[in-house]
């Protein structure tokens, strides 16, 4: 789209986003997308508010500075993968039983494979 045809609010959004990119850039600012599965949600807004935290980006970049700056063994421990103890529900194990037995259902069996299946 040509400059003279967007409208005057575009033009100064665009202005403005220009000045955003050109401050981030000189405070060496960059994005990036941190995913975590939903259920950390509720965890980490009790860890917020029981530590004054109004976002969480304050909390990643709090723990990212943290890891940095901490020698090689207390950043393995940090980093050290701990495993949240979860439930399969009723719904979830019936879907992947359904999943499983439409997979038998689809591909023919070897001739030595030992199938069983639950009344």
């Amino acid at each position: 789209m040509a400059e003279e045809e967007l409208t005057a609010e575009a033009k100064k959004q665009r202005r403005k986003r220009e000045r955003a990119a050109a401050k981030d850039a000189a405070l060496g600012v960059e994005k990036f997308t941190v995913e975590v599965a939903g259920v950390f949600k509720a965890d980490l807004k009790r860890l917020m508010k029981q530590h004054g935290f109004n976002n969480q980006q304050e909390v990643y970049q709090n723990l990212l500075r943290n890891v940095i700056a901490a020698d090689f063994e207390t950043a393995a421990q940090m980093l050290k993968c701990v495993t949240t103890p979860f439930v399969v529900t009723e719904k979830v194990s019936q879907l992947i039983k359904a999943a499983g037995m439409k997979s038998l259902e689809d591909e023919p069996s070897e001739p030595d494979d030992e199938i069983y299946k639950p009344g």
